[in-house]
């Protein structure tokens, strides 16, 4: 399966990196751009624990936001530590890069073919429009909280993707993790200003 990074990101910053790699099989895979190669590559997830590590410092070491940011930053480090068998990364071939560019591009033509296929945005970023490209072209299942990206993933593909919620509840049908432990964590990414992931109720 391959996830986003807001997918990615969701599970990390709770801690959950090893449910994430169950329920993947155990292998996650990404597209480049949602993390890079090498760690000077372009990378969506280490733009994000940056981001949460400021976040933590602007705070002030000691405050119940800060803690929160740490942790979430520590969860991400995890996610890092990976090999590159479990956490894998996917580049773009020629026919998967065309494809994310139009996904992506701002010209009107495939501005107004996203949006026949009912895309609300002016387009995708460039993780989640590799992502579907990638997933698309190799026939992979797709896993993202971005509305837009499940849209023109379903349009292109046929299936819909799944949510980090779906993913949750996958946990708790197969039996490895409980469903109050497995919906605290969503209330806490719905809830928490950290995160603010939306997508439906539990």
């Amino acid at each position: 399966m391959l996830v986003d990074a807001s997918v990615a990101r969701s599970f990390a910053v709770v801690g959950w990196t090893q449910q994430l790699l169950e329920v993947t099989g155990g292998t996650i895979l990404v597209a480049d751009t949602v993390h890079g190669l090498y760690p000077d590559d372009p990378s969506e997830l280490r733009r994000i624990r940056n981001a949460l590590q400021r976040q933590a410092e602007d705070a002030g070491l000691g405050s119940g936001r800060a803690g929160r940011a740490l942790a979430a930053v520590q969860g991400l480090d995890q996610l890092f530590t990976l090999t590159s068998d479990e956490l894998t990364v996917l580049t773009l071939e020629d026919g998967e890069l065309e494809l994310a560019v139009r996904l992506q591009s701002r010209r009107p033509k495939d501005r107004t073919w996203r949006h026949s296929m009912g895309a609300k945005a002016r387009r995708l970023d460039a993780g989640e429009s590799a992502s579907i490209a990638i997933a698309a072209t190799r026939s992979l299942a797709f896993a993202s909280d971005d509305e837009d990206a499940l849209i023109l993933w379903e349009a292109l593909s046929g299936t819909p993707g799944r949510r980090t919620r779906d993913l949750l509840w996958q946990l708790v049908t197969d039996d490895s993790v409980a469903e109050p432990d497995a919906r605290e964590v969503y209330r806490v990414l719905q809830s928490d200003d950290l995160h603010n992931l939306g997508g439906p109720p539990w």
